[in-house]
């Protein structure tokens, strides 16, 4: 028996959205699984490491969220509140190369 764990109950959707990190500079599709008034399930079209917070952007709203888990193309994401969004300086090529190297 599964253990729910989540605050609010999630409504099941099916639609294309936008993950975007690095001031814009980074923008990855996705589709939008599940959404509940806390958090969402996302999933990415390919495996690519994300940052702990990014920005959905899809039609009509963009929320900026922190990752909670990975399950491979699933991410599981909760929506951040005003107090806990700040500005995400951007990540250098260099970093992210050293990341590939170490990883």
């Amino acid at each position: 028996m599964r253990i729910e764990r989540r605050q609010t109950p999630r409504s099941r959707v099916y639609r294309g959205a936008s993950v975007v990190f690095n001031g814009g500079q980074s923008v990855l599709e996705c589709t939008l699984r599940n959404w509940s008034d806390t958090g969402a399930l996302v999933r990415m079209s390919d495996w690519i490491a994300l940052p702990k917070t990014f920005e959905i952007d899809s039609p009509g709203e963009s929320v900026r969220v922190r990752q909670c888990w990975r399950r491979g193309d699933d991410v599981g994401v909760a929506f951040l509140t005003q107090g806990e969004c700040q500005p995400v300086a951007p990540i250098s090529l260099d970093a992210i190369r050293k990341r590939r190297q170490l990883g």
